[in-house]
């Protein structure tokens, strides 16, 4: 391999270095915990609270609540716990009755990049 070739290519490589280790730097929003649990049964809750990895933009975050295939009107509006603020929280504006309910999330973390999920939670 010749000199300029070796030096191109080195170069290149010194070019990329950052735009790599962005990309490993900046992790996207996961959701570690939720209360209620995933898989949990539980008395109906008053609020729903959502722990991610990494604070979420909250003009971003969306959360819905499912009973079957329909959508629930009984979530307030989002906002962040003041202790915590990667953890979301959703006030519960209606008794939800016995049954199964899945809640729908999506977020962005501060890089902007959208993920979403869902878990299925029961009352008794």
């Amino acid at each position: 391999m010749s000199l300029r070739r070796a030096f191109t290519r080195s170069l290149l490589l010194v070019a990329a270095l950052p735009v790599l280790a962005t990309a490993t730097v900046l992790p996207h929003a996961k959701l570690k915990s939720s209360l209620p649990a995933a898989g949990s049964t539980v008395s109906a809750p008053k609020e729903l609270r959502l722990t991610f990895s990494e604070k979420v933009e909250l003009k971003i975050a969306k959360v819905t609540l499912l009973r079957g295939t329909e959508e629930m009107a009984a979530l307030g509006d989002v906002s962040a716990d003041a202790q915590t603020p990667e953890t979301v929280l959703v006030p519960v504006t209606k008794p939800l009755v016995a049954g199964s309910y899945t809640v729908k999330y999506r977020v962005a973390g501060p890089d902007g990049h959208p993920m979403g999920g869902s878990f299925v939670f029961s009352v008794k």
